[in-house]
């Protein structure tokens, strides 16, 4: 073999084994491309032309010859500034300064070399054209200019991906609290449609999710740039819904440069934080930190290191309706309800239910007021902990008689270090270390300094990520890249004032009832307390949260440049690992139903009260107590793709790609979960002795009961909860046509799918049937309540549902409600279209005018009237017949014997039906009598559409002025059915989204003109450039139009519910509404066209001023205005028919107006 056959031999062994390691790994990179053609006066392409690339920041160089056409590419260019020059015999050299490489940035550099030598040079020094003219790909980047000056109050960079109109925010509607820490804050953003929580956060392209959450976020000065991509056809990108949002990093560069700052706000310069509540703003604010960028050894090794710390505290307000001195004695002779007469209160004990008439009636308590007798002994106890009213309330009812402000108090640093190394002209590596901790709590803020006062978040949340990156040259068209990335959080919630122990349970109950439920929980705190109707209050804790979930991540990608193609191909793998849980030992909900006149859909505004069925003890199945395991929910997911960007000439780009995406299905390395219930698989035991249906059952019947029903296990052998879907190959094509050196023409298309883990809470909500257990308290029958408080889960009638493992097998959850994954999972498909025109205009505006399309479709299945969510609930496999109900009405309600009571065995036939002597006829008209609800989890069957006309006007930095302006309209509706009537008949609707449908963003930086080195005084003396000079405004402003107001089920009378002169106290026409009759359908609109909730929006600004030092040494003073103007926006009215601020917005929807102030030193 002769020496250079080996060699090219060699070179394809060595490409072979690059490709197949390129199979682990997600490959989506975050660095840019630049290209071009070089040609002679004439047009004529020049082969052989040398162009070279210079970074210069670094100092680092990249010489490309150009091919047969001309053409040149540099790929893997990290974001930066950039030279571009070319070269050829017998021309000039030509030189193109001032090129801005973005994240995921395709810049276009046409040299145009005219005859003569080298030695003469034509320069360009104004930066390149940010057309894209070889890309369909949706994107918006917000550079280093917006980062520095844009007033981000919560110094979250992810916050900033709001500037894209399309992203709609779906975390809370403060921007102030989005901060960096808040793990959901990154990923609850919708990308273009439904993608929230369902996004690919990246950081220097490793990946950032970890199954709903994000994880870390970087501080602001820490970061390069950040780019959203809406629609991304570059095949390389997938793991997403559809939305793309890439952070970029700092390097450090061959000069020293850094810097160190303090940021500040205090309560004195704020306004009052909640009108409606007139809390005052405590915030007080420090937060510290410092940036170093330098040289390790020039032109060769770099470094970044940023550091930040705070020390805050974050405003909040209690508002909370509580007992008056009377009530809390039982005594509601003063009570009055929403009209303004007494809110009488009926005595459950006395309910007279006639299934005939389908009315029930209710004897009051003489006097209005509960006998002491009467009173439950824990609920008096309780009381002790609840606390008095500081004021009268609100409206006759007085509502919201409690109102508190507090705060949080946070202690969080975050560390970050990137190092890049420049081996040589074929290797390129960075790595990078980065972690956050959290610490918070706040105080009580009761009267009493009661341990019922419910904590709200306290705890740590802590996040490390780890990168590294290697680029390797092989030749000038190959490059290959290897990445493996790791990531983590720690949530956990932890209020150790809230705690109270077994010692403190015993306070309450001296039976213990509970202690089944307490091994493997990780704290014990006070008792939940859930009150809603006649306002809203809550005590103690419920759910709380130890959340460990991590991933490895391994990546590898090769580039080839073959003539006019560019085509990359790779894969990806992603290792989710990790444990969590989420407990949740007990919850006692309290309404007004169980003491208002009646239990057949009560009008609780004029009756019943919920502090009144508090004292009586009176509880429901809306109670419960709950023990769940160490959740350890894993999952692989693996992908490949082939990308091929097709030059067919100089104007026309074409984008053809091929994405191969596979999910393993949920799996537990102990081999705790469950896969199915086999409900075509009979019970032999009931087939043989069937239970003895009453006559009032079977007559009502559609047909025979179906005594079927096994429950499978994971095992060894078939360790996931779902059989994973094999077929997923995503297809992405795109057109890119250059109209002129100024204006493009775009299409797109990219199919994404939703991926599988994204579609179920992995962060300890996962179903774990046996190895947990869900007591609920007994349901009323004919109104009566079963259940108190006192006693909620006695063990003669009502005991404890003991964690079984797997020792029931096939007979888990008989007698019980049950859940499971839809075996044959498909997951959900977004196809998403593009046509994009781009332009510059006169100003370096660059225009760009889009329609884009989403088509959502294989979404799993949801309830009626909620919107298609992220993690769905799921097709009800053992419903009632509405229709019976319906028509027969009051029949169904009546009580009749329990035909399961203590039927068969407890290890056969363990749940809670089993232990209920009475049972009204509708727990007797299921498919499946001897199971509660079965739900069957992510059954693929609704679609979503989203139609969306976009317009952004961009202006990049010139005469120290930049510009965003961009404009989003949209039209976007999801199937789902509008009924429960429906829901049985899978049938399903159109419904419109809650989504704004009109969004502007705006955001602007000017240096102002005055002062040394600008357009007026550019030569004025020191002293008067520190008075005039050095001036900057910056500003942004988010407007989002109102929300359809979403109705439930209610009796609409007829009119039109819109009125021209709405206030927060009457925001529509309540007298349109009633309560709806018992056993009525729903039929009203879930919404009506002019019927919105308040627009939102928020001017932030800044005036910051710098003095120059010496020539490397500046320092900043800068001050921030947070809602600027001091609005109000109102929140969306209450929408519950039986409320007492039925139509009135009760609250604030964001803070008043806060300054931060800022020191900051640069050099």
């Amino acid at each position: 073999m002769t020496q250079s056959r080996w060699r090219r031999l060699r070179r394809l062994t060595t490409l072979g084994v690059f490709a197949l390691l390129a199979w682990q790994a997600f490959a989506q990179d975050y660095r840019g491309r630049l290209q071009g053609v070089v040609t002679d006066a004439t047009s004529a392409v020049i082969p052989g032309a040398s162009v070279t690339l210079l970074n210069t920041n670094t100092g680092v160089e990249t010489v490309r010859q150009t091919n047969a056409n001309g053409q040149y590419l540099f790929d893997f260019v990290e974001p930066g500034t950039y030279q571009v020059s070319a070269e050829a015999p017998g021309f000039g050299r030509f030189v193109q300064q001032n090129i801005t490489v973005q994240v995921r940035g395709d810049i276009t550099v046409n040299p145009v070399l005219r005859v003569g030598v080298v030695a003469e040079t034509i320069t360009v020094a104004e930066s390149a054209v940010e057309i894209q003219f070889n890309t369909s790909t949706m994107s918006l980047t917000v550079n280093r200019k917006m980062l520095t000056d844009l007033p981000v109050l919560a110094r979250n960079p992810f916050t900033l991906a709001l500037l894209d109109p399309a992203v709609v925010n779906r975390y809370t509607s403060n921007l102030a609290t989005r901060n960096p820490f808040f793990m959901w804050s990154s990923s609850q953003m919708d990308v273009g449609g439904n993608t929230s929580t369902r996004n690919d956060l990246l950081l220097d392209g490793a990946p950032l999710q970890l199954n709903l959450k994000g994880s870390y976020a970087p501080p602001m000065d820490a970061v390069q740039e950040f780019t959203v991509q809406q629609n991304a056809v570059d095949a390389e990108f997938g793991h997403s819904a559809g939305g793309i949002m890439s952070l970029s990093m700092k390097s450090g560069t061959n000069e020293y440069h850094g810097s160190a700052y303090y940021l500040g706000r205090n309560p004195a310069l704020n306004a009052v934080s909640n009108s409606v509540a007139r809390a005052p703003n405590l915030v007080r604010n420090h937060i510290w930190g410092g940036t170093l960028g330098n040289p390790i050894v020039k032109n060769k090794l770099f470094t970044f290191t940023s550091y930040e710390g705070w020390r805050q505290n974050d405003p909040r307000q209690a508002i909370l309706t509580l007992p008056t001195q009377l009530e809390r004695g039982g005594d509601f002779s003063q009570s009055l309800n929403n009209v303004g007469g007494l809110r009488t209160i009926f005595d459950p004990a006395t309910t007279q239910f006639n299934p005939a008439t389908n009315t029930a009636t209710r004897t009051p308590f003489a006097g209005n007021a509960i006998p002491q007798s009467r009173i439950d002994p824990v609920s008096r106890r309780f009381m002790d902990d609840i606390w008095l009213p500081n004021r009268p309330g609100t409206g006759p009812a007085g509502v919201q008689n409690f109102i508190e402000a507090y705060s949080w108090q946070l202690k969080y640093w975050n560390f970050s270090n990137r190092t890049d190394w420049n081996i040589n002209d074929k290797w390129k590596v960075f790595g990078r270390y980065a972690r956050f901790r959290t610490d918070i709590d706040q105080n009580n803020y009761t009267p009493n300094n009661s341990p019922a006062m419910p904590n709200d978040n306290g705890g740590v949340m802590n996040s490390r990520n780890v990168a590294g990156d290697a680029v390797y040259t092989m030749n000038p068209t190959t490059v290959i890249n290897f990445r493996f990335s790791y990531a983590s959080l720690n949530d956990d919630y932890d209020a150790p004032s809230a705690k109270v122990g077994e010692e403190g349970l015993r306070q309450f109950w001296s039976n213990q009832w509970y202690q089944p439920y307490l091994e493997g929980i990780p704290d014990i705190y006070y008792p939940n307390l859930v009150f809603s109707g006649r306002g809203n209050a809550t005590f103690g804790r419920g759910a709380f949260w130890w959340q460990h979930p991590e991933s490895y991540n391994y990546s590898g990608r090769v580039s080839k440049n073959i003539g006019a193609h560019y085509v990359k191909w790779g894969g990806e793998s992603r290792l989710f690992r990790g444990s969590s849980i989420r407990p949740n030992l007990m919850n006692f909900n309290f309404g007004p139903n169980q003491t208002a006149n009646t239990f057949l859909n009560p009008n609780t505004n004029l009756s019943g009260d919920m502090y009144a069925t508090f004292l009586i003890g009176a509880i429901g199945s809306n109670s419960q107590a709950q023990a769940i395991p160490l959740q350890k929910v894993w999952s692989d997911f693996y992908a490949f793709f082939i990308q091929d960007d097709w030059k067919l000439n100089r104007n026309i780009t074409l984008n053809l790609g091929l994405r191969y995406e596979y999910q393993t299905g949920p799996w537990d390395p102990e081999d705790r979960m469950s896969r199915f219930l086999d409900l075509n698989n009979p019970i032999p035991e009931m087939q043989a002795t069937p239970p003895n249906m009453p006559a009032d059952a079977l007559a009502l019947r559609n047909a025979a009961p179906i005594y079927n029903g096994a429950w499978v296990f994971t095992d060894s052998n078939n360790r996931q909860a779902w059989n994973a879907q094999k077929n997923l190959f995503l297809p992405r094509a795109g057109l890119a046509i250059r109209l002129n050196d100024k204006s493009a023409l775009r299409f797109g298309y990219a199919r994404y799918a939703v991926p599988p883990m994204l579609t179920v809470d992995g962060l300890g909500s996962f179903q774990y049937p046996g190895f947990s257990a869900l007591t609920t308290a007994l349901p009323e029958l004919q109104g009566v309540p079963q259940g108190v408080l006192s006693d909620p889960f006695p063990a003669n009638s009502n005991p404890l549902i003991p964690p079984v493992a797997k020792s029931l097998g096939r007979y888990t959850n008989l007698g019980q409600n049950a859940s499971w994954q839809n075996q044959d999972f498909r997951t959900g498909i977004n196809d998403r279209f593009n046509v994009s025109y781009q332009v510059e205009v006169p100003g370096r505006f660059n225009v760009d005018l889009t329609y884009f399309f989403n088509r959502g479709h294989n979404l799993p299945m949801s309830n009626p009237g909620t919107l298609t969510g992220n993690v769905a609930q799921g097709l009800q496999r053992n419903m009632v017949d509405p229709n019976v109900v319906y028509s027969v009405r009051g029949p169904v309600d009546r009580q009749v014997a329990n035909p399961f009571f203590n039927y068969l065995t407890p290890q056969l036939f363990q749940g809670q039906l089993r232990n209920q002597r009475q049972i009204t006829v509708r727990n007797l008209l299921r498919p499946y009598p001897q199971y509660g609800d079965l739900t069957q989890l992510n059954t693929p069957a609704f679609q979503n559409r989203y139609h969306a006309l976009q317009l952004k006007a961009q202006r990049p930095v010139a005469q120290g002025l930049m510009i965003h302006l961009a404009y989003n309209y949209n039209n976007e509706r999801n199937s789902n059915f509008f009924n429960d009537i429906d829901q049985f008949a899978n049938q399903w609707t159109w419904l419109d989204s809650n989504n704004p449908r009109h969004r502007i963003a705006y955001a602007t930086t000017y240096d102002l003109p005055f002062g040394r080195g600008r357009r007026f005084g550019a030569n004025s003396s020191r002293f008067v450039d520190a008075v005039f000079g050095g001036w900057q405004a910056a500003g942004m402003l988010f407007w989002d139009s109102g929300v359809f107001l979403r109705f439930g089920a209610m009796q609409h009378l007829g009119g039109d519910p819109q009125i021209s002169n709405r206030t927060r106290d009457r925001w529509f026409d309540t007298s349109q509404f009633a309560v709806l009759p018992a056993y009525t359908p729903r039929t009203n609109p879930y919404q009506f066209g002019g019927v919105r909730g308040p627009y939102n929006w928020s001017l932030d600004n800044t005036l910051a001023k710098v003095f120059t030092v010496t020539e490397r040494v500046r320092f900043e003073m800068r001050l921030e205005a947070y809602n600027l103007t001091n609005s109000f926006v109102p929140t969306n009215p209450d929408m519950s028919v039986t409320s007492a601020n039925f139509g009135r917005s009760i609250s604030q929807m964001n803070r008043g107006r806060e300054f931060q102030y800022t020191g900051r030193i640069m050099f």
